[in-house]
């Protein structure tokens, strides 16, 4: 037999030691790149319902839940709201507006993190009434009738009088709660950063059922049919019987192989027979609403915490990489992307023919307002001011939410 001489063998060894280390690199640096990872999945018209479109208003006087209405479109097309805009008032909330105000009856409510709440008249932004919250408001209130909802991170959600602030009742729901209410008639429905999901009596707080969601919810429910859906943090999105809360189909996200699949923080948008939803790890997703499967997946380059607004078949969003993008409905398609030279991380709305959206500056001081034509994307308007949610609108008046501010504006005579 013949003997190998321990230099050699120190070689060989070394080299195939090598060609391992290089295999490595080689697959790490192809995951980096975006290899393992099923991309970009363009769509067709199969399952597109074109007669579930959003429907707009254009004599609405109420902006009454986070997104406009229960399918959390975040858009009022046929509200005519165009610059030029004078500013009519200016109100100070003193601390910070994360999510926007809700209105109804010439009446907002605007919530904050700094635990105060406070009710404003919209055509002059005279106070009607101030109170302090149990805890911090990381959500947008919502109306029910002569109530208005609070939802805040002690995990509480308070029913207070509307014309009053007096309080009806308050109903302990999770450790902590950034969801906004979503009100379906005498029900309604928040979800937990414990990952619960809750239906609850509009009239009297107490719970009707209790779920349980993949993960933490961070977001909002959305109506879909008989269902209400939602996204966590586990990177699943989940449709419960709004009746009994029974699952209906659950959905996960696609994401890179090594990467996991994500997470959602912004709430879905029903419209067209389909779910609209995006993910942190820059998925923006279509998703059947009848069974959850994947209709279309458009992958962005950065992070997207910005929840859809869908009107005129386009999805808008914007992501960390300082666009606002406008992709098409049916296909996933980018129809165009606005760069706005900083990150947007709140979620953009649309009224009349603009889509607003603020960015999210370095310093909160540098955060501005944007409106840009639906149609291409050409800006209309900004405002200095904005950081998160920046607009709703109602007839005769646009309410814009500041960084710490909230202003009145009335298209210029």
């Amino acid at each position: 037999m013949r003997l190998i001489p321990r230099s050699q063998k120190a070689i060989a060894f070394s080299i195939s030691t090598i060609c391992v280390l290089l295999a490595v690199i080689g697959v790490g640096l192809y995951v980096f790149v975006g290899g393992l990872d099923s991309g970009d999945q363009l769509g067709t018209a199969q399952g597109f319902e074109t007669t579930a479109a959003p429907a707009g208003n254009a004599a609405s006087t109420s902006w009454p839940e986070y997104g406009y209405d229960m399918q959390r479109t975040r858009a009022n097309a046929d509200l005519a709201l165009a610059a030029p805009f004078t500013r009519v008032w200016k109100r100070e909330a003193r601390s910070l507006v994360e999510f926007p105000p809700v209105a109804a009856n010439g009446r907002l409510v605007v919530a904050t993190n700094g635990r105060y709440a406070q009710q404003l008249d919209v055509a002059t932004g005279g106070i009607y009434w101030y109170i302090k919250l149990s805890g911090r408001a990381a959500a947008s209130p919502a109306i029910a009738g002569n109530l208005v909802l609070f939802a805040t991170d002690d995990g509480y959600i308070t029913a207070r009088r509307w014309r009053d602030a007096k309080v009806v009742w308050r109903t302990k729901v999770g450790a902590s709660t950034e969801s906004s209410p979503l009100i379906t008639g005498k029900r309604f429905y928040v979800g937990d950063t414990g990952g619960g999901v809750h239906c609850l009596s509009v009239a009297t707080g107490r719970t009707i059922w209790t779920a349980k969601a993949g993960g933490a919810v961070k977001s909002s429910l959305a109506l879909s049919g008989r269902d209400v859906v939602v996204g966590d943090y586990s990177g699943q999105v989940t449709a419960f019987n709004a009746r009994t809360g029974r699952i209906h189909w659950r959905a996960t996200s696609p994401g890179k192989l090594l990467g996991g699949n994500g997470a959602f923080y912004a709430n879905p948008a029903v419209a067209y027979g389909r779910i609209y939803v995006a993910n942190i790890n820059g998925r923006v997703i279509a998703l059947d609403a009848h069974d959850g499967s994947i209709a279309w997946v458009r992958v962005l380059p950065d992070w997207v915490y910005s929840s859809p607004a869908v009107s005129g078949r386009t999805v808008f969003v914007g992501s960390y990489d300082h666009r606002l993008y406008a992709l098409d409905a049916v296909t996933g398609g980018v129809r165009w992307a606005f760069d706005a030279g900083e990150r947007i991380a709140g979620s953009p709305t649309v009224i009349g023919d603009y889509v607003w959206f603020a960015t999210l500056g370095r310093r909160p001081a540098d955060g501005r307002t944007y409106a840009l034509t639906t149609a291409r994307g050409i800006k209309k308007f900004t405002f200095p001011d904005g950081r998160y949610t920046p607009a709703i609108g109602v007839e005769g008046r646009l309410i814009l939410a500041g960084v710490r501010t909230v202003y009145g504006l009335a298209p210029a005579p």
